[in-house]
């Protein structure tokens, strides 16, 4: 029987490898081909070049003197880092951040191969990038997978530096800790130190974790890594860490609608909301944990348990990001990212168990309806990735326009953005351009050197004062309420939009 045990297992890991590839694939082409999106991915890749451009590396900058408080910069680090030596386009921003997707995929492939065998660490590899949020995020210019690689290393160390007594995986666990507060601040330390300690109490494992961890000079690594950038920060910007401090990790979270937020809106939602996101952006993979057998809670009990607490220890840290957040009332859909490495090491388990499983199944043939359902989603994912979001993201992105610009424009022309702030836009412009609200400011500017080009939305459009309008040409005529181009033109054309002015009510 074991030659066909290995010989299953060797097509499986081979069937799980291709699909893992190909999600990969698709990834990069998505990575090299297309455009920043607004708001938030164009919103960081625009201040990560900003830092390029400026050479300020300590405060990243909202706008030009303007301090980005909200995030520390290890993100945008990474962008600026990308964009440095491969120029400022899609695939510099992304790519260091991709490399470090790479790099949790690597994490949990490695700590479910020392539990189980290296076919149930690449389906578990395989589950995380085919998860629609990690997929996305992998290369995504946003502060959320650096903090995902900052929480997994150091969850990931951790068991590693307990079962194996290593203290170079020991050094690692402060070392994703250091990772996590330069990406997101002491958040990491919220998510990724309560289940470790919750591990420790219910599994009494205190002795393995003390002898273990090198926990004062890993402190004091953590903190010679992290600690000087906050302090310098504050040195150059002083007021940064009330508002990062108590501003973005007490009043977000706890205040509804909270209206100190600098640089955008508090995303207010009903308590509770984030477990919707967890199932949003898990599926269909999360259909998987219907597979437990609760019916069988002795054989649930011994598995998490068992091995040192083996299933324990990935289910605390699934569960505790989400259960931290159920209360909060301002989140977006990318707060559930920490906890996805937990769930595919969970779910993979569910999939081929190898020794320390739930199930007593002894072999995992490559047809088998957990890997058929895995290659289907993959490619729903793959699916979706390369034949709808192509169609949404010129929507939402500028550089279509941009292009269109740079072709009509000369020397001395000016481009005013009109109506509401495109990150995309001065992304793909390198900030050569301006943002109004004022219809007067358009209108002073159709008399200076050069001519005027205008982008906004035909909802903005309609609050131009029609003198200003006359002179205005439309260059673009896109649909679907998006951006379009005008261009200045002292003698418009017949089908330029013009709207009569309406009579004064008091004039006769």
């Amino acid at each position: 029987m074991t030659p066909l045990f290995l010989s299953h297992t060797s097509r499986t890991c081979r069937t799980v490898a291709v699909l893992l590839s190909v999600l990969i694939a698709c990834r990069v082409l998505m990575m090299v081909f297309f455009p920043h999106t607004d708001t938030s991915e164009a919103r960081y890749a625009e201040i990560s070049r900003k830092m390029v451009e400026t050479g300020d590396w300590i405060t990243p900058q909202f706008d030009y003197g303007i301090p980005f408080w909200a995030k520390p910069p290890l993100s945008m680090w990474m962008s600026a880092l990308g964009m440095k030596v491969f120029g400022v386009n899609e695939f510099g921003s992304r790519i260091v951040t991709f490399l470090a997707a790479m790099g949790i995929l690597w994490l949990v492939a490695r700590a479910v191969r020392r539990e189980t065998d290296a076919t149930t660490g690449l389906i578990a590899a395989t589950l995380l990038m085919g998860m629609p949020l990690f997929f996305y995020c992998s290369a995504a210019v946003m502060t959320d997978l650096a903090l995902a690689f900052g929480t997994t290393l150091a969850m990931v160390a951790f068991r590693i530096a307990v079962m194996e007594n290593s203290r170079r995986w020991g050094y690692a666990f402060f070392v994703g800790l250091a990772i996590g507060l330069l990406a997101k601040g002491p958040l990491a330390l919220v998510i990724a130190l309560p289940p470790v300690a919750g591990w420790i109490l219910l599994t009494s494992q205190w002795r393995p974790a003390l002898k273990s961890l090198p926990w004062i000079t890993g402190t004091l690594l953590m903190l010679a890594l992290a600690l000087p950038w906050y302090l310098a920060a504050e040195n150059k910007t002083p007021g940064f860490l009330d508002y990062f401090i108590v501003g973005e990790h007490w009043k977000r979270f706890t205040v509804r609608g909270w209206k100190g937020d600098l640089y955008g809106n508090a995303h207010s939602k009903i308590p509770g909301t984030i477990w919707l996101y967890l199932i949003l952006v898990t599926f269909p993979w999360c259909l998987g944990l219907l597979a437990l057998p609760f019916r069988r809670w002795r054989n649930l009990k011994k598995w998490m348990m068992s091995c040192e607490g083996y299933g324990l220890y990935w289910m605390l840290w699934a569960l505790w990001p989400v259960v931290f957040f159920t209360p909060s009332r301002n989140i977006i859909a990318t707060y559930p990212l920490p906890a996805l490495p937990a769930l595919a090491i969970l779910l993979a388990g569910l999939i081929n168990p190898g020794k320390n499983g739930i199930f007593s199944w002894r072999r995992f043939h490559p047809l088998h309806p957990a890997l058929v359902g895995l290659g289907v989603g993959a490619a729903a994912v793959v699916a979706f990735g390369t034949l709808i979001a192509p169609d949404l993201s010129p929507k939402t992105s500028e550089k279509e326009l941009m292009e269109v610009f740079r072709k009509e424009r000369k020397s001395e022309d000016l481009l005013m953005y009109f109506g509401g702030r495109r990150y995309s836009a001065e992304f793909y412009s390198e900030g050569k351009l301006e943002n109004t609200l004022s219809a007067q400011v358009l209108a002073e500017n159709l008399d200076a050197p050069g001519r005027l080009f205008v982008a906004t939305t035909p909802r903005y459009f309609d609050r131009i004062p029609p003198h200003v309008r006359l002179r205005l040409y439309q260059v673009t005529h896109w649909k679907n309420k998006r951006v379009n181009l005008y261009r200045e033109s002292a003698d418009p054309p017949p089908l330029t939009r013009v709207i009569p002015e309406k009579p004064h009510p008091n004039k006769s």
